[in-house]
């Protein structure tokens, strides 16, 4: 056995891999992972490194293969809005790209990353040729706007521990019982509209009611209905 081809084979499985374990590209044939994997290569980024800036032409989709990104927007005065931090695998960006548009935050490595640029061309590429993945960026999207009005919902509520309550009974449905906190409270409150202290505060009194529990840059959540209770006494 050639050991060059050998070892192209092991580094083409390994990439195929990966890629599968991306939700996106979770339906697609191994060939078409492999012709993925050609096309774009693993770039490693560094924590602290911008992925993405806001403001500039979306021409790629971002696959975020490991480590952890941010999305966040500075105001004109001084503070900063935190929309969201994604964990790979997952790929962040979709609607940008998919609109022609740009970005509407910048996108910061929290954690040291391994992340894949699938250029716009080569996506629409793929949506035309496999029906299956059209279906699953359409279903993104439709979750993504309940999402976003749901934020919105939760942002105008008035009492601080009905609004993290809600913030952690929704991450439930993508990330089970057990939710990391990538940017710990801090990034919490950034995301929610609420100050760290206030944050902090909120899940004392969650914890106290056996709902959750706290550990670092984690919240564990113990009983769903006690959950759901504060979340909609908010």
């Amino acid at each position: 056995m050639d050991s060059g081809n050998g070892a192209s084979r092991l580094r083409y499985a390994a990439a195929t891999t990966s890629l599968a374990a991306v939700p996106l590209f979770a339906t697609l044939p191994t060939v078409r992972l492999e012709w993925l994997a050609e096309r774009c290569p693993p770039r490693d980024v560094h924590a602290g490194a911008t992925v993405a800036r806001f403001g500039e032409p979306a021409r790629d989709l971002i696959v975020v293969e490991s480590g952890t990104v941010s999305a966040t927007y500075d105001t004109s005065d001084g503070a900063m809005v935190r929309f969201a931090s994604v964990a790979g695998p997952a790929v962040i960006d979709k609607a940008a790209v998919l609109d022609n548009s740009v970005h509407t935050a910048r996108w910061t490595a929290l954690t040291d990353c391994r992340i894949r640029l699938l250029p716009v061309a080569l996506f629409r590429e793929l949506l035309d040729k496999e029906p299956a993945l059209r279906g699953h960026v359409l279903r993104h999207l439709s979750e993504q706007v309940n999402r976003d009005r749901r934020a919105r919902v939760r942002t105008a509520a008035s009492a601080p521990v009905g609004r993290v309550a809600d913030w952690i009974a929704e991450s439930t449905h993508t990330h089970g019982n057990r939710i990391k906190l990538p940017a710990a409270q801090q990034g919490l409150g950034e995301e929610i509209g609420l100050s760290r202290i206030t944050v902090n505060r909120a899940l004392r009194v969650l914890a106290d009611a056996g709902a959750i529990r706290v550990e670092p840059r984690t919240i564990v959540v113990l009983d769903a209905r006690r959950l759901a209770d504060a979340a909609r006494a908010g």
